[in-house]
C-alpha cells in the first residue's frame, strides 16, 4: 500500500510493502510449527533484495506519485506578487512566522515606510530591477518559478546587498536611527507598539545579512 508523497510517510509506506512481502514469503516457507531455518530466511531476504514483481509495481506507483507531488510549484511567484517587498523582508522572514511572531505582519507597513524613505531615489530602480529578475526567471522556470529560485539567484543577492547597504548606512546615522525607532514603534491596526527589543532584532538581522553579503 503506497501513500501520497506529501503525507511525509511515503518512505515508511514503501518499507511496509517490503516487510509485507518478506513476511508473506517467510510464512510460506515456514514448517507446520511456524519455524524456519536461518539459512532459508537469509535466502528469502536475498531474493527480495534482488527485486520481486510485487515490489517493482509498488515502487513504480510510489515513484509516480512522488514525481507528481514534487513537480508541483511550491511557494510559486504569483502575478500579483511584489518581489521588492519580498526581498526586503527576506533577512528577517523567520520573525514573521507563527501566531506568536516576533514581528507580526501588520507592522510591516511601518517597516516599508522606513525602507521607502531610506532608499529615496534608489527605491524605484531597485523595485524595477526586482521585477526584471522575476521576468528573466519566468523565461527559465515558467509557472514552476518559486521564491526560492528568486532568492538564490546571484542577481537577487547583489540587489539585496545594494539595498541593504543603503539601509545600513541610514541606520548608522543619528537621523536614521531616530527615523527607524520612530516608525517601527508606531502602533498599527489597533495593536500596541512593538517592544524595543523586537525592533532591535529586526535591525540586527538587517545588519547581519548585510555583513554576510559583504563578506561573500
Amino acid at each position: 500500500m503506497t501513500s501520497a508523497c506529501s503525507s511525509g510517510r511515503a518512505c515508511h509506506a514503501i518499507s511496509n510493502v517490503v516487510l509485507d512481502v518478506a513476511t508473506a514469503l517467510l510464512r510460506e516457507h515456514a514448517d507446520k510449527n511456524g519455524m524456519l531455518r536461518l539459512a532459508d530466511a537469509e535466502r528469502i531476504l536475498a531474493l527480495i533484495g534482488r527485486g520481486t514483481m510485487s515490489l517493482d509495481g509498488a515502487f513504480k506507483v510510489q515513484q509516480e506519485r512522488c514525481q507528481i507531488v514534487h513537480s508541483r510549484p511550491k511557494g510559486n511567484v504569483g502575478a500579483r506578487s511584489n518581489p521588492f517587498q519580498r526581498l526586503m523582508v527576506r533577512p528577517f522572514e523567520s520573525l514573521l512566522a507563527g501566531d506568536t511572531a516576533v514581528f507580526p505582519r501588520p507592522y510591516l507597513v511601518n517597516y516599508f515606510v522606513f525602507v521607502e524613505r531610506a532608499l529615496a531615489d534608489d527605491h524605484a530602480p531597485i523595485d524595477q530591477d526586482c521585477r526584471a529578475i522575476i521576468q528573466a526567471l519566468l523565461v527559465v522556470y515558467g509557472n514552476n518559478l518559486t521564491w526560492d529560485h528568486f532568492y538564490s539567484d546571484p542577481r537577487t543577492l547583489r540587489l539585496l546587498h545594494r539595498a541593504l547597504r543603503i539601509l545600513v548606512h541610514t541606520l548608522c546615522t543619528q537621523e536614521g536611527t531616530r527615523l527607524w525607532n520612530g516608525l517601527l514603534s508606531r502602533p498599527v491596526a489597533g495593536q500596541p507598539p512593538l517592544p524595543p527589543e523586537r525592533i532591535e532584532q529586526v535591525r540586527n538581522l538587517l545588519l547581519e545579512t548585510h555583513r554576510g553579503l559583504s563578506a561573500a
